[in-house]
């Protein structure tokens, strides 16, 4: 569903992506792939692991707040962090929607270039926005669609059915 370009940037805080979408299932999956290499100095994703599991921790957005609120979590429930490292092109980490994470910051001149996709389970209904956050992906991501509508667009198209051929 979306991209990002950090150049020298700060950190991406501790969120969970989940927070973010209209979706009445806990069934997504996220992958982040680097459309460059991304050495370990420019920073790929660290994962709070097993924290899918936890389903959801903190309605904060991503912020310095669910940074700080979030670390705290992980660090009270000694919960694991796991960094992959450095990263080529075309390598690619898959996460659930609960599970949290973040980045280090970038502190080279090199731009971290990475695509994200977001997976939704077939037949995933669109929910009731519960946040602005909400609202906002929903019109940008889903336009036309409304809570109770099934959560497929041109944007978001169906790319597997099981059973299918």
């Amino acid at each position: 569903m979306a991209g990002g370009y950090v150049q020298g940037g700060g950190h991406t805080p501790w969120h969970q992506d989940q927070i973010y979408w209209p979706l009445d299932t806990a069934n997504t999956i996220t992958m982040w792939m680097p459309l460059v290499p991304v050495p370990q100095e420019v920073g790929t994703m660290t994962f709070a692991s097993g924290s899918h599991k936890l389903g959801y921790v903190s309605r904060k957005e991503i912020s310095d707040e669910s940074h700080t609120t979030l670390g705290q979590f992980i660090e009270a429930k000694h919960i694991p962090q796991v960094n992959y490292g450095a990263m080529a092109a075309g390598d690619a980490t898959f996460h659930a929607g609960w599970t949290i994470h973040s980045a280090p910051g970038n502190s080279t001149d090199q731009m971290r270039k990475v695509m994200t996709i977001i997976y939704v389970a077939d037949g995933t209904v669109i929910a009731n926005p519960e946040s602005k956050a909400q609202e906002s992906d929903l019109n940008k991501w889903l336009p036309g669609l409304a809570p109770g509508d099934l959560a497929a667009s041109p944007l978001n198209p169906l790319v597997y059915q099981a059973g299918s051929k």
